[in-house]
């Protein structure tokens, strides 16, 4: 699921990529999804948070930069 006003795109900079989704993923209102990242299956990323590095499977991910939160591995 993916909210509204999410961006999924690249950096630029010269950086090629774009992010890759798993299964079950919510992608909240607002964030941000950027470069050739991998967001895991069964993943929820926060609303606003802006996502620049690879989220595992199960895991939640909130913030600018976006960071995991424990105990949510």
């Amino acid at each position: 699921m993916i909210g509204t006003c999410v961006t999924l795109g690249g950096k630029g900079k010269g950086i090629e990529g774009a992010p890759c989704l798993g299964d079950r993923v919510v992608i909240s209102t607002g964030a941000k999804v950027l470069g050739p990242v991998s967001i895991g299956d069964d993943t929820v990323v926060g609303a606003n948070s802006v996502v620049l590095n690879d989220v595992p499977c199960c895991a939640t991910a909130v913030g600018i930069p976006a960071k995991i939160l424990e105990g949510n591995k």
